[in-house]
């Protein structure tokens, strides 16, 4: 049977690895070790490389869209979860997995700098990575029940086939309070064809718990903690499990669109470069005065596409990446402040402004970081300085029942909480 080595990064940015040898049907997982992505190219000894990396900078969701050409939908899916990201589409990259049985398909979001630093550290190691899973995905996962693992300090969920997160450990009771709700859609969703009702105070009591190393983190659950000796041995269970119920697409590889097969892909032009290079001289030559034409034109169209870009910056400070199609941007700007589609609620806006500005009062410290207005919807990234602040915020948004705020991530950064949280007007 093939083996092949299951690596696992907990933290981008770090150059730490644990990893284990594994087998694609058995589950058998020997070898177990732990070091630099050095020490893992070693270990690898031509084997298939397999990455797990923390959902700690991922977004993984379900998006229906309501188009029936996939290829169609796959473009469109990126813009339907604008809302939800951190960072601006054009700096993400976006996976797919298969088209699920409640017709969403499940997509992984990751910024292009996050997986681009995990690609050049495995480039400069020599570890030739096959395939590079988010964490959720590869949790076992049983029906009606969400899956959580903790080890550490650190945690992380399934909610569905399709949907999950991870987190410090600290910041789990809040966060599964808070997606509870959620939870029961998603178990529903998953089940189209069972009638059996779900109740919510049961999703966290019927939860299957994982509880990997010398981890002691206490979960409100009927079995209790099942002992796992490292968060690989897990994971070469749960990819086990979803490569057998889904030969084809058993989970999402992020090495998708322009990341996928980019080795195999310069091995193969390698040969090609010297006569490439000839036929460009020669062309360039034949060419002559035509192609300093098209050279001067491109000076000329990226001399406007940066005089774009500085008017859109002067008129928008507040935009991201002037760069990325100003044309594009100064058009929805200028629609916005129209009132076209999307235009900013006044009424609702200046309401949510001061119940923030009430609500921070009630924290220790806080910092906003930034805030995001769009569809009546109030996206704000802030830092306290511990989670408790971050409750006292949102019980303090919600105590005239006019708003809802929604804890979408909270990690610990050093001594200091980084959240995100929605806010919108109840309906």
């Amino acid at each position: 049977m093939a083996q092949y080595l299951l690596t696992y990064l907990q933290r981008i940015g770090d150059d730490y690895l644990r990893w284990a040898v594994c087998d694609d049907r058995s589950k058998a997982v020997t070898g177990h070790d732990h070091g630099s992505f050095a020490d893992a190219a070693k270990a690898a000894e031509r084997r298939r490389v397999v990455m797990v990396i923390a959902g700690t900078e991922l977004l993984l969701e379900e998006a229906l869209v309501p188009v029936s050409n996939v290829a169609k939908a796959l473009k469109a899916i990126p813009y339907a979860l604008e809302d939800q990201l951190a960072q601006d589409v054009e700096t993400s990259h976006f996976a797919f997995g298969a088209k699920l049985p409640n017709g969403k398909i499940p997509v992984a979001v990751i910024a292009m700098d996050g997986l681009d630093w995990v690609l050049d550290r495995c480039d400069e190691a020599g570890l030739t990575v096959a395939e590079v899973v988010p964490e959720p995905y590869a949790l076992p996962l049983e029906d009606n029940r969400i899956t959580v693992m903790t080890n550490s300090g650190h945690a992380s969920v399934r909610q569905s086939l399709g949907k999950g997160f991870s987190c410090d450990s600290d910041m789990l009771g809040l966060l599964l309070e808070n997606t509870q709700d959620k939870n029961v859609d998603a178990v529903a969703d998953d089940n189209v064809e069972s009638d059996a009702a779900v109740d919510p105070a049961e999703v966290i009591w019927n939860a299957l718990h994982f509880a990997c190393g010398p981890d002691r983190y206490e979960l409100r659950t009927a079995e209790g903690p099942v002992e796992m000796r490292t968060e690989v041995e897990l994971f070469s269970r749960g990819l086990a499990q979803a490569r057998a119920k889904n030969k084809k697409n058993p989970y999402i590889n992020l090495l998708q669109g322009e990341y996928s097969k980019t080795e195999a892909i310069g091995k193969a032009w390698k040969p090609w470069r010297v006569p490439a290079a000839l036929a460009a001289t020669l062309a360039a030559l034949w060419g002559g005065s035509t192609f300093l034409q098209y050279q001067a034109l491109g000076a000329q169209q990226d001399q406007l596409q940066q005089q774009m870009a500085a008017v859109l910056k002067d008129t928008f400070p507040d935009v991201r990446n002037p760069q990325s199609d100003p044309v594009r941007q100064m058009r929805s700007r200028i629609k916005l402040l129209a009132g076209g589609a999307g235009a900013i609620d006044d009424a609702n806006f200046i309401v949510m402004m001061s119940a923030v500005g009430a609500a921070l009062r009630e924290a220790s410290a806080p910092t906003v970081k930034s805030m995001n207005y769009r569809s009546g919807k109030l996206d704000v990234e802030l830092e306290t300085a511990s989670l408790q602040d971050i409750d006292k915020i949102k019980s303090r948004l919600e105590i005239d029942k006019k708003l809802v705020a929604d804890v979408k991530s909270a990690n610990r950064d050093g001594d200091r909480i980084k959240a995100r949280m929605r806010i919108e007007a109840t309906s």
